[in-house]
C-alpha cells in the first residue's frame, strides 16, 4: 500500500508540474546579445521564463546594431541593451523603458605585454581598437574626456571593429596597440598571458563619480506599450534574472553550460569570465535608476554620443525618471 500511495504522490506532483509550466500566459519575442553577458543565456537555457508560464521566441544576434535595429522594426519585445545605447535610442524618440539592470562593470582596455603604454595619457597617438557605437566604448570615452581629457575618437588612430571578437583578431596579430573589449572577450585575451589590464570601467567610474557602488553596463528594455500590455512578462523576466544571477552564483557549472551553448566560447574561458565578472544585477531599485541617471549625465557632459540635454536640464532627472523607466508591480 505504501508503495501504491508513493507512486500516486509522483503522479499527482508530476501532473502538478507538467500543469504549471503549461500555464499559458502569453508569448515574449526576447532578443539578446550572443556576447552581450547579462545571464539571459541561463534564462534561455534553462527555461526560467518558460517554467513560468511563457511562451518566449528566442533571438540571439551578433552586431550591436542589429539588436536596436530589430527592436525599433517591432520584432522584439523585449531586448538586452547596454546603458548608454538605451539612452541614445530614448533621446532618438524611440519608445523604450527600462525594468532592469542585469551586469555591472565589464569594459577593460588591454595592451600587449610588452607595450610601452602604461597609463591611460599614453594611449595618444597609438592604434585603439574599439567598436564605436558601442555603450562599453562610449562611457570609457567619457570617462577619459572628463578625467585625462583625451578623446579616444580624435586623440587616438581608432581602429573599428563590428563584434568583441573582431577586436580580439586585431590585437592579436599585433595589428592595433589596444582595444576596448568587454566580457568574456577579455577574459579570453588574458588567458594567453600576451595582454595585460591598463584600465577599466569600474576604476574609471569610481575616479569620475566618487560613488559607492558600481555602474550599470547591460540593462533591460521594452517599449511602453508591451509595458501596459504585459507587466507581469516583466515582472516574471527580472524574477527569471534574480533566479539566473542565484544560478550563477550557486550552480556554476548549470551557469557555464548554458553560457558556453549560446556564446561557443572555450569552457575555460567562460568560468574564467565569470570569475573575473564584478557583479551580475536583478530587478530595478531606485539606487539603480539613479546609478543610470548619472551615467547619462557623464555620457552627456564628457562624451560624443548623446545629444539631448535632457540629461543634464535641471527638470531633466524628473522627466526621464517618468518615461524612461518602468517598474513592474
Amino acid at each position: 500500500m505504501r508503495r501504491i500511495a508513493a507512486a500516486v504522490v509522483m503522479i499527482v506532483l508530476g501532473v502538478a508540474a507538467t500543469s504549471a509550466w503549461a500555464q499559458d500566459k502569453g508569448t515574449v519575442r526576447f532578443a539578446y546579445l550572443r556576447l552581450g553577458w547579462s545571464a539571459t543565456e541561463i534564462i534561455q537555457q534553462e527555461k526560467l521564463l518558460e517554467k513560468r508560464g511563457w511562451k518566449v521566441e528566442w533571438s540571439v544576434i551578433d552586431p550591436i546594431p542589429g539588436l536596436v535595429n530589430a527592436f525599433a522594426a517591432g520584432h522584439a519585445d523585449v531586448i538586452d541593451m547596454s546603458t548608454v545605447l538605451a539612452g541614445r535610442m530614448f533621446e532618438q524618440g524611440q519608445k523604450v523603458q527600462i525594468f532592469g539592470v542585469t551586469t555591472g562593470p565589464t569594459t577593460y582596455i588591454l595592451v600587449p605585454t610588452d607595450s610601452s603604454i602604461r597609463d591611460v595619457p599614453d594611449l595618444k597617438g597609438k592604434k585603439l581598437g574599439a567598436i564605436p557605437g558601442s555603450s562599453a566604448f562610449q562611457e570609457m570615452n567619457a570617462y577619459t574626456r572628463q578625467l585625462y581629457s583625451l578623446d579616444l575618437t580624435k586623440d587616438v588612430a581608432l581602429v573599428t571593429g563590428m563584434t568583441p571578437p573582431d577586436l580580439a583578431t586585431l590585437i592579436g596579430k599585433g595589428e592595433i596597440d589596444a582595444a576596448v573589449v568587454w566580457h568574456p572577450v577579455v577574459d579570453s585575451l588574458l588567458a594567453t598571458r600576451k595582454f595585460r589590464v591598463l584600465t577599466d570601467q569600474d576604476t574609471l567610474w569610481r575616479q569620475s563619480t566618487k560613488r559607492p557602488g558600481e555602474p550599470v553596463m547591460v540593462l533591460y528594455l521594452t517599449s511602453p506599450d508591451f509595458a501596459r500590455k504585459h507587466p507581469e512578462a516583466l515582472r516574471d523576466i527580472n524574477d527569471a534574472q534574480r533566479e539566473a544571477v542565484e544560478i550563477w552564483h550557486t550552480r556554476p557549472d548549470v551557469a557555464a553550460r548554458a553560457i558556453v551553448a549560446v556564446t561557443r566560447l572555450p569552457r575555460e574561458v567562460v568560468d574564467s569570465a565569470m570569475r573575473n565578472t564584478k557583479k551580475m544585477l536583478h530587478g530595478l531599485t531606485d539606487d539603480s535608476v539613479e546609478t543610470i541617471l548619472t551615467q547619462l549625465r557623464i555620457a552627456r557632459q564628457h562624451g560624443t554620443i548623446l545629444q539631448s540635454d535632457v540629461w543634464t536640464a535641471p527638470d531633466g532627472a524628473r522627466k526621464v525618471r517618468d518615461e524612461l523607466f518602468y517598474t513592474p508591480r
